[in-house]
C-alpha cells in the first residue's frame, strides 16, 4: 500500500516539509547567486512564515477535546515533490524554483480542498498561501 496523507495531522507535516525544503533551497540559491541573495533570502523567510501560519491554524482549530479524524480525500505525498536545484545557472536554478512553486501551490490548494471539513479555517489559510505563491512565481520569472 502506498503511503497516503489520511489525517489532517499529516497533511500539515507534510506541507511543513515542503516548506523547510523549499526555504533551504533558496538559501543554498542565495549563496549561488549572491547578486539576487535578498530575493532568495526573502522568499525562504516566507516560506518559514507560510509554515508558521498553517501550524497556528492547526493548532487553533485543534484542542484537547477534539480530536481530528481521517480526511475524506487522501492526497499521496509523491505528486508535491520538490526538485533539488541543479546550480548549473541562474536560468535553470530559477525554471527549478518556479516548477517546485507550482508544486508548492497544487498541495496547498489540494490541501485545502481535502482538510475544510474537519477544520474550517484550514481551507483559507491553503488558499491564502496560494495567493501568496503566485506572487512569488512572478517575482521568479523577474529575475530571468
Amino acid at each position: 500500500m502506498a503511503l497516503v496523507l489520511r489525517t489532517t495531522s499529516q497533511i500539515i507535516s507534510h506541507h511543513a516539509e515542503l516548506e523547510r525544503k523549499s526555504a533551504e533551497g533558496y538559501l543554498a540559491l542565495a549563496e549561488r547567486h549572491p547578486e539576487h541573495r535578498d530575493v532568495f533570502n526573502r522568499l525562504a523567510d516566507e516560506n518559514n512564515r507560510h509554515m508558521g501560519r498553517v501550524e497556528r491554524a492547526y493548532r487553533f482549530g485543534v484542542t484537547d477535546a477534539f480530536e481530528v479524524g481521517i480526511t475524506p480525500n487522501q492526497l499521496d505525498p509523491g505528486n508535491y515533490v520538490l526538485e533539488e536545484f541543479s546550480g548549473e545557472s541562474l536560468s535553470e536554478d530559477s525554471a527549478t524554483a518556479l516548477r517546485n512553486e507550482e508544486t508548492m501551490i497544487r498541495f496547498c490548494l489540494d490541501a485545502a480542498k481535502t482538510s475544510g471539513e474537519l477544520l474550517p479555517d484550514l481551507p483559507d489559510t491553503f488558499e491564502h498561501l496560494v495567493r501568496g505563491k503566485r506572487k512569488r512565481v512572478e517575482l521568479l520569472r523577474s529575475l530571468t
